[in-house]
């Protein structure tokens, strides 16, 4: 399956194949909120910083950053495309200045979408994303797409709540 990011002149294709297994978004409890992340590709073994992933990607062994530069509390909201598996992501304020500061700096490399922990995508960066929104596609289902945006929104939603509730 191919995975693309498109958004801002940033086009990517990376390929991936597995399932997430997101069916049941409607039984959503602090137990089970998603976690996503996104990191940085490292160039190999030899930086101090990164950490080999146990799955390999098309035979090839991959090390990503140990930090994540964005994560679920940068997203302000997700939304599945109808025709695909395709999920828009939209981030706030200050996960648009960090999307764009890190899509700058690494122009060229890859990036590491994971949600739960589990490898979603894989997107080279071509240019700097000023926009805040870039488009995933990461070989799921519609229905599994549709199912995590509603986890990702669900905890999205919960989240805010705690802060303005812990903010009081």
């Amino acid at each position: 399956m191919k995975s693309k990011i498109v958004y801002a002149g940033l086009i990517v294709l990376c390929s991936l194949g597995f399932s997430l297994g997101y069916a049941d978004e409607d039984n959503l409890s602090s137990e089970n909120l998603v976690s996503v992340e996104f990191k940085i590709v490292c160039a190999g073994a030899g930086q101090t910083d990164c950490r080999k992933l146990a799955k390999r990607i098309n035979q090839e062994e991959l090390y990503v950053t140990m930090d994540a530069f964005l994560s679920t509390k940068d997203i302000v909201s997700a939304k599945a495309r109808e025709e695909s598996g395709e999920i828009d992501f939209q981030f706030n304020k200050e996960g648009s200045q960090k999307f764009n500061e890190i899509t700058s700096k690494n122009a060229g490399r890859r990036m590491a979408v994971f949600v739960d922990g589990n490898l979603l995508a894989t997107p080279k960066i071509y240019d700097p994303v000023i926009s805040g929104k870039i488009t995933i596609s990461s070989g799921l289902t519609k229905e599994e797409a549709q199912a995590l945006v509603g986890r990702i929104n669900k905890t999205i939603t919960l989240n805010t709540a705690t802060a303005l509730s812990s903010s009081k």
